[in-house]
């Protein structure tokens, strides 16, 4: 799905006309909040609005998931499908200002879904997993993203830097820092479009979410709420699951192993020496195919699904173990620029924190989730830690389950 970005100065000369347009639209409804529009500060433009319906979004899912609607029934649990199949959102694709991992202005892109029939029941964060250019969110709207807030809910979720508007940038793997803000600014962008589109107010109270690569960054994510409580935003729940918080000690699990179900140390590692400059031999540093293209492989135009079934599961079969040697003074630099982005255990939530992890995961090792957890009973935190039998995708299937069964109710 292609996206065509609206020239700056056409919308600008048209965004007031399209606010009236939207007010006399909304004008025509029966709520009663009716709140004027605004000025844009960080919505830059509706890049285009589609409807969606509830099966859209469910067969988007499993197609992000390669399952199929019979797999899932072990995890339906107490949701009937069979109810919501009458549920319709607008999915309005945008693009807004932030910045990106070195803190240059840039304009991203994301979606804002908006329940067509009745007052929102809240709003839902979500961080994508998704991290290929080719089926970011605002590229394949119907997707996992929005199936667990189509109980009613204002989803949010962001492309994140490399895909969407910024596909041709690098993608910023593990610079959670960075996909915080982009993300918080979503928010802030979504603010305005609610406002002016639909004439309400966003409310205060968000959960959440994230799976895998995603769970690491909403993590970030209520982090940077934390510390940022001029922006107005309060955390009810954080639900997580498969993530990688501290990704220097899954690296360095992966390389003892050398096994992965998950290949992305080739991602990661071409990420950090792009924003952090490291000017790393990445020839060298990777062997076989990779080290003829990585440039193709590792910079979103291939899925990490197939990225794995190219370069197998043994890691030793990729990469130059020399090169990972402790007396490597490279190898030192990869590493401390690989900790100081890792998620950093210097706060307290003040919401609960719901935390899944597989006991034989084999994407992401169960000692991620582990550190966590246990810093956050250290602390007195709200936090309830599921480990579940299986590996990386049936402990997806289970978080995603419990989160629809617990939106839903």
């Amino acid at each position: 799905m292609v996206i065509e970005f609206v020239h700056p100065l056409m919308r600008r000369l048209s965004s007031w006309l399209l606010v009236v347009v939207v007010m006399v639209v909304v004008s025509c409804s029966d709520d009663d909040e009716r709140l004027e529009p605004v000025p844009y500060q960080v919505l830059e433009s509706i890049v285009r609005t589609d409807q969606i319906t509830f099966d859209e979004a469910l067969q988007g899912a499993l197609q992000e998931l390669e399952v199929s609607e019979e797999e899932i029934e072990p995890y339906r649990k107490a949701v009937e499908l069979g109810q919501l199949r009458s549920r319709v959102y607008k999915a309005h694709i945008v693009t807004y200002h932030t910045t990106d991992p070195s803190g240059q202005p840039t304009v991203a892109s994301g979606v804002v879904y908006y329940p067509k029939s009745g007052k929102p029941k809240g709003v839902i964060e979500t961080l994508s997993f998704n991290k290929e250019k080719f089926t970011c969110p605002s590229k394949q709207i119907a997707n996992f993203d929005l199936l667990q807030g189509m109980a009613g809910y204002i989803v949010i979720v962001a492309d994140q830097i490399g895909c969407g508007a910024t596909e041709a940038m690098v993608p910023a793997y593990m610079y959670f820092d960075n996909v915080a803000k982009v993300s918080a600014d979503l928010r802030q962008a979504a603010t305005e479009l609610v406002r002016n589109v639909y004439g309400r107010s966003m409310p205060s109270w968000t959960l959440l979410s994230g799976y895998s690569w995603g769970a690491s960054e909403a993590w970030a994510l209520a982090r940077y709420y934390h510390f940022h409580p001029e922006l107005g935003v309060k955390p009810s729940q954080v639900w997580i699951g498969g993530g990688a918080y501290n990704p220097l000690e899954v690296m360095k699990e992966q390389l003892r192993t050398l096994y992965t179900d998950y290949v992305f140390i080739p991602n990661g590692i071409y990420s950090v020496n792009h924003y952090d400059q490291l000017g790393l031999n990445l020839r060298e540093m990777f062997r076989g195919p990779l080290s003829e293209h990585y440039e193709e492989w590792c910079t979103g135009d291939v899925s990490i699904g197939e990225l794995t079934r190219r370069l197998g599961t043994d890691i030793s079969q990729y990469l130059n173990m020399d090169f990972f040697d402790d007396a490597n003074a490279d190898y030192q630099r990869l590493c401390s620029t690989v900790s100081r982005l890792a998620i950093p255990n210097d706060w307290i939530p003040s919401c609960p924190v719901r935390i899944y992890h597989a006991s034989t995961d084999t994407f992401v090792p169960i000692s991620s989730a582990n550190v966590l957890v246990e810093y956050l009973q250290s602390v007195g935190a709200d936090v309830d830690y599921q480990i579940v039998e299986g590996g990386h995708p049936e402990c997806g299937m289970t978080f995603v389950s419990d989160l629809i069964q617990y939106l839903y109710k």
